[in-house]
C-alpha cells in the first residue's frame, strides 16, 4: 500500500493535509515533527510532507525535525512553515514578513514544474496564503517556480532531488 507520511508541525490543516490525500486512494498518515528516522523507515513511505504550523524557523524552541528526514531518498513536500524549514536548511533565508497575509492571493508561475502541471491558467491562479514568515533567499540548487506580491519565492523546487516547497497551502 501507498503511504505519505506527514509530520505535524500544529497547522489547523494538518488532517485536512491527510483528508485531502485520501481521497486520491492513498493512505495518510499524521505524525509528531519530532519522529525519529528510524520510525518513519519501518513505516515505508512513499513520500513526506512538512505541514505548517504556528512557529517561525527562526525561534530558538522553533519546531525542527530530526535533520536527517531532509535527505530520505524520498519526495519530499513543505507547506507554510514546512517551506520555510525545507528552504533554512537548505542555506535559504526566512524572515518575518512586513505584510501578513491571511486569504486569498494571486501567485504567478515563474518556471514549470511537475509539481505544478496543470495548476497555472493563464501562468496565474488564486492560492489561499496564512503567514507572517515569507523566504526571502532562495536556497542554493533551488528554483522559484512562483511568486506572489509580498514573496518572490511563494514555490521552490530543488534542482536534482525531488523536494519541493511551497508558501500557500495547497
Amino acid at each position: 500500500m501507498e503511504k505519505i507520511i506527514v509530520l505535524d508541525f500544529g497547522s489547523q490543516y494538518s488532517h485536512l493535509i491527510c483528508r485531502r490525500i485520501r481521497e486520491f486512494s492513498v493512505y495518510a498518515e499524521l505524525v509528531p515533527y519530532d519522529i525519529s528516522p528510524q520510525e518513519l523507515k519501518k513505516m515505508n513511505p512513499k513520500g513526506i510532507i512538512f505541514s505548517g504550523g504556528p512557529s517561525s524557523v527562526y525561534n530558538e524552541n522553533a519546531p525542527k525535525p530530526d535533520e536527517k528526514l531532509f535527505n530520505f531518498d524520498l519526495p519530499l513536500l513543505g507547506i507554510c512553515y514546512g517551506h520555510q524549514l525545507i528552504s533554512n536548511f537548505f542555506g535559504g533565508k526566512t524572515n518575518y514578513s512586513k505584510k501578513k497575509e491571511f486569504g486569498s492571493a494571486v501567485l504567478y508561475e515563474k518556471k514549470k514544474s511537475i509539481l505544478t502541471k496543470n495548476f497555472f491558467k493563464n501562468k496565474k491562479n488564486i492560492v489561499w496564503m496564512s503567514h507572517s514568515d515569507s523566504v526571502k533567499i532562495k536556497p542554493k540548487n533551488f528554483s522559484i517556480i512562483a511568486s506572489i506580491s509580498n514573496s518572490q519565492c511563494a514555490v521552490l523546487e530543488h534542482k536534482s532531488k525531488k523536494i519541493f516547497s511551497t508558501q500557500f497551502h495547497p
